[in-house]
């Protein structure tokens, strides 16, 4: 979802006017996966399913998590930081489509749902943390 690029959306005020839906979705962007950034509040994300947005929301607050990391490691000077070349980034949006496969199955198509085992296993940690009858009420 991430290699599909990220949309931002202008701050307008308070979000209670109707007439701001169709710029919304037009800031979202085609389906169906999508990420928008609101300037002043927080992202958004949009996926076909609960699973899907989980990994994508992970997988940006992760990024995000590491930008802000290198960004204080040489005081918000953009120009300190190795920005890799475009042969490297368009080899890891290669892998990010290819992110369900299995490591070392070759062309064998084996593959699993990434997503989903993510999202499972957040909800088992969750559900130990702070047990499942706290959470399903």
């Amino acid at each position: 979802t991430l290699g599909k690029g990220v949309r931002y959306h202008p701050f307008e005020g308070t979000a209670n006017d109707e007439t701001e839906k169709p710029r919304l979705l037009r800031s979202l962007g085609p389906a169906p996966y999508s990420v928008l950034m609101l300037e002043d509040h927080g992202p958004v994300v949009a996926c076909p399913t609960l699973e899907d947005a989980f990994a994508c929301m992970y997988f940006l607050t992760r990024a995000c998590k590491y930008q802000v990391r290198a960004l204080s490691s040489v005081g918000g000077d953009l120009s300190r930081i190795h920005i890799p070349p475009e042969d490297t980034v368009n080899e890891m949006l290669k892998r990010i489509d290819n992110l369900g496969e299995v490591p070392g199955a070759g062309n064998k198509g084996m593959s699993h749902d990434t997503e989903r085992l993510m999202f499972e296993a957040a909800q088992r940690a969750a559900e130990r943390r702070f047990g499942a009858e706290n959470i399903y009420q």
